[in-house]
């Protein structure tokens, strides 16, 4: 997998495509629900699928993986990123890569109902977070 392909810059089109997915989930439920009320169960019981679950691997706090350290471009450190993590495609949220390769992750929310993930100022304020935990955490 090539890093474009795994690593891209949030952008506002982004979010755009968060929407995009949340709203197919909600209609596919919503159907499932009708079908499950109108007695199709034996469909309901052929789509049913475990509940996804957040991969371990790109926890938040933890290092990026060795695998893709490499991959990882250099200058993407402390920007704010599409979620790599397949569970998280259906909520709004983005990680944040520091220097020390420690993933966080964020809402992508409006923060106080104002703030978008591109403010300048809420970006601001998530590098000088990220810089200071990393300085913290080295002593």
């Amino acid at each position: 997998m090539e890093e474009e392909e795994f690593f891209r810059l949030l952008t506002p089109q982004s979010l755009v495509q968060i929407d995009e997915r949340i709203a197919e989930e909600k209609a596919f439920k919503k159907a499932e629900k009708q079908a499950h009320e109108e007695g199709e169960e034996e469909e309901l019981a052929a789509h049913e699928e475990e509940e996804p679950k957040p991969n371990p691997k790109f926890e938040a706090g933890k290092k990026l993986p060795l695998s893709l350290k490499d991959l990882f471009p250099v200058e993407y450190t402390s920007k704010p990123l599409e979620d790599f993590d397949e569970f998280y495609d259906t909520q709004k949220t983005f990680v944040v890569v520091g220097k020390d390769m420690t993933i966080y992750r964020f809402s992508a929310t409006n923060a106080v109902y104002l703030l978008s993930p591109f403010n300048p100022l809420r970006r601001g304020a998530l590098y000088v977070l990220i810089c200071l935990s990393v300085r913290v955490l080295q002593g």
